[in-house]
């Protein structure tokens, strides 16, 4: 036994009582804050801070009069009423009364609120529709908070008249999503404690054993999202941040706790007395311990190298993973220790009774007939395991990503019912519009000469194939010529009616320094045909020779701005967490051999678990059954999330595996049964902890929102890969090949060498 951990382990049992007080304090103040994070948790941060999209959307928020990042847009609809009619203009006018009535609006304009000359921008093809523009006087951030109830209020009043009113845009969008996504959270701890808890009475046969797993995940999760409180307060969170820390905290600490607690009750039954519990201890600290510390450096690791994308959603999401796993791996090796310390030997009081006791096979059970059986044909289970999954990875090679949008949401959410309303009445590319943002740094944007560009600008997007309508200033001045329009916009303006004046700044800033272009097309904003239409015309921009600065915003080059960001950074990902892996497996195991092994497995079960995704979500096999829905992309940050969580956590139960192989190989025991005996030891309890990990992640698919239902989803099916093909499979016919070869490293001793030790040893 290793004596630092005995030490330690005497420790631990010395201040049993002021580690667990501790701990109870801290995480006490902790719920004191984490109750008040989701206050602080927005929707934004998915834009790149340096990408034109980005500039574009930050010039329209900060200069023009209506795009601010607060502004909403208002749907009216009835399937029989028409605008105009008494009914139509009653229902209006209740809900602008509604609307006006809130604190935190100024402003709605209407149809009815603008001459007739400017109406037909507010009303649909078929009349039944028509949209309003509302203005805010709270941030974006505040605005996402009150917008599901005041979209509740107007549910309310036009329900009953058979009308549906809808409020659109960003702060809403958000709102609807983190609504959502609490709702998510409560339906997910529904379906997977009841799961968890008789999974736990299964491996572990009695409640006190049981409940430990639990209240270590409850401290961690509690500790982790207090200290996110005081990240939050002084940078962006995503809202999506609760699903993932709660998500991986469930389930990666039942994981750590389910390997630490089985250890400890397999040594304590070998033990007696004070000193029993202490020794106890210390070789599940020196064992199980060594293997969570190193799977938690790698988890920590992975997800740190997230935390240089430029995308700060991204970011935060991988900050809540590295905080939560952090207190898992503090709570493992201090609280947990003190815990056991407490209980000893009634570990395995209040048995379940509908259970029998764990019986002992001789090491020799199902687990140990597996490995041989692969072992004795290798190369067959090799190749027909390997062939498998690299069937199911085929799919990967056509993976596309988009950021969130309205198609992520159910389909009864306002959000996507508006939307979608939108997109029937004014057309498909009405409710997402490419947009160009014109700047001069110095000169006025309506001199002649500027404005002879901008027309330039819009015959020449005019002209794009699948632009259906190209809005600007200067479509509010038809059969003008520039040098009236340019006097009316220079010294005018201030003369201009309030209902013209109001549509006109939506187009043109006060300093008449930034103007915006709004391109609408024929399709989605995450479709082929937009993606294709953003391409063109940056390259137009790059090839023209306008002398203004000119970026193209809206949700389509924001999300191919978004992509490009987090593609371009997952190659330095991959090769980080793949160094850190083969680093930690090398230092652990001081193997050359098994971290390389390790390493191409991973590789193939993400190929895998990525084909999966592509299959489901984009191809749709399988997504309405699964009550997915029709999206057909994967959410931007899901593949890079997936290649640090699916790394991480197959090197967990990798470390767990071989720690156990290695322990058999140094007594003595050739490759074969090494290999047999570590895995008939530890298969049971990698099958409980993956049984627990995929109803935790399998219950965030099948609840709340679309990015956290493919980020469970794909997790789950990572782990269900890894724990039967890799685990059982792969890993029994490589080590098998690869012989007395797994444990090579430079300047260790030989096999025969130990060989020799051991008979002498005995002799």
């Amino acid at each position: 036994m290793n004596r630092k951990m005995e030490k330690y382990a005497k420790r631990i049992y010395q201040f049993r009582w002021g580690i667990i007080s501790a701990w109870t304090i801290f995480v006490i103040i902790s719920v004191f804050f984490a109750m008040q994070l989701g206050d602080l948790l927005t929707g934004g941060g998915w834009g790149d801070p340096e990408a034109d999209s980005t500039k574009a959307y930050q010039l329209m928020i900060d200069q023009v009069d209506g795009r601010e990042a607060s502004s909403l847009t208002l749907v009216l609809t009835h399937d029989k009423h028409e605008a105009g009619s008494d009914e139509y203009t009653e229902m209006l006018e209740s809900v602008t009364q509604l609307l006006e009535k809130e604190e935190t609006i100024d402003q709605v304009d209407t149809w009815q609120d603008v001459s007739s000359s400017l109406q037909d921008q507010f009303l649909g093809e078929d009349l039944h529709t028509s949209i309003g523009f509302i203005g805010m006087n709270i941030d974006e951030g505040y605005a996402q908070k009150v917008l599901p109830a005041i979209q509740d209020r107007l549910t309310e009043l036009v329900e009953p008249y058979g009308f549906e009113a809808f409020i659109l845009g960003a702060p809403a969008f958000w709102g609807e999503t983190t609504k959502l996504s609490q709702e998510g959270l409560e339906a997910a701890h529904l379906y997977a404690i009841p799961i968890i808890l008789l999974v736990l009475l299964f491996v572990f046969r009695s409640i006190v054993s049981s409940l430990m797993p639990l209240v270590l995940a409850g401290y961690s999760i509690a500790s982790s999202l207090g200290l996110l409180y005081f990240f939050a307060e002084r940078t962006e969170l995503s809202v999506f941040i609760l699903d993932a820390a709660l998500m991986l905290g469930i389930g990666v600490g039942i994981d750590f706790s389910l390997i630490f607690v089985k250890r400890f009750k397999e040594e304590i039954d070998k033990k007696k007395g004070a000193e029993g519990v202490i020794e106890a201890l210390a070789i599940t600290l020196q064992h199980a311990g060594h293997a969570i510390l190193f799977s938690s450096i790698t988890i920590v690791g992975s997800m740190s190298a997230i935390l240089f994308t430029d995308i700060a959603a991204v970011r935060s999401i991988a900050l809540g993973v590295i905080t939560v796993v952090f207190f898992l791996m503090l709570a493992t090796l201090s609280l947990l220790p003190a815990l056991l310390s407490v209980v000893g030997y009634s570990i395995n009081a209040l048995k379940v009774p509908f259970l029998k006791k764990e019986t002992n096979r001789g090491n020799k059970g199902v687990w140990y007939r597996l490995s041989h059986k692969v072992m004795r044909r290798p190369v067959i289970y090799l190749l027909g395991a390997g062939l498998f999954l690299a069937v199911i990875a085929l799919p990967a090679a056509e993976i596309e990503v988009s950021t969130p949008d309205s198609r992520m949401l159910p389909g009864e959410t306002p959000i996507r019912q508006g939307v979608e309303q939108l997109q029937e009445s004014f057309g498909v590319g009405h409710a997402s519009p490419i947009q160009i943002v014109l700047q001069s740094e110095e000169e006025s944007l309506v001199s002649e000469e500027h404005l002879l560009y901008m027309e330039d600008i819009v015959e020449q997007l005019e002209s794009m194939k699948d632009v259906v309508e190209v809005a600007s200033i200067l479509s509010y001045f038809p059969d003008m010529d520039h040098q009236t329009i340019s006097q009316q916009l220079s010294y005018q303006r201030a003369e201009f009616p309030a209902d013209f004046s109001r549509m006109t700044d939506r187009y043109l800033s006060d300093n008449l320094k930034v103007a915006v272009v709004d391109v609408i097309t024929n399709d989605y904003s995450s479709s082929g045909t937009n993606r294709e239409m953003v391409i063109k015309i940056r390259e137009w921009i790059n090839e023209s020779d306008i002398p203004l600065q000119l970026y193209v915003g809206g949700e389509t080059a924001e999300g191919m701005d978004t992509s490009s960001s987090l593609n371009s950074i997952l190659m330095t990902v991959l090769i980080f967490t793949l160094l850190l892996i083969f680093i930690i497996l090398m230092l652990t195991f001081k193997s050359i051999l098994l971290p390389i092994k390790a390493i191409l497995l991973n590789i193939l079960s993400l190929g895998a678990t990525y084909g999966v995704l592509v299959a489901v979500f984009q191809w749709g096999w399988g997504s309405d059954l699964l009550g997915f829905g029709d999206f057909g992309f994967l959410q931007s940050f899901i593949p890079i999330l997936l290649l640090g969580l699916l790394f991480s956590l197959s090197t967990d139960y990798e470390v767990f595996l071989l720690t156990r192989i290695k322990e058999e190989y140094e007594s003595g025991k050739s490759n074969e049964e090494s290999v047999s005996f570590g895995l008939e030891h530890t298969a049971p309890l990698i099958s409980g902890a993956a049984l627990i990990m995929i109803v935790v992640f399998g219950s965030f698919a099948f609840a709340g929102v679309l990015p956290m239902q493919q980020l469970g989803f794909g997790m789950a099916v990572a782990i269900a890969i890894d724990a039967t093909v890799v685990r059982l499979i792969l890993v029994p016919a490589t080590m098998k090949l690869l012989g007395d070869w797994n444990w090579w490293f430079p300047g260790k001793t030989s096999r025969e060498d130990v060989n020799v030790r051991v008979k002498n040893e005995v002799s």
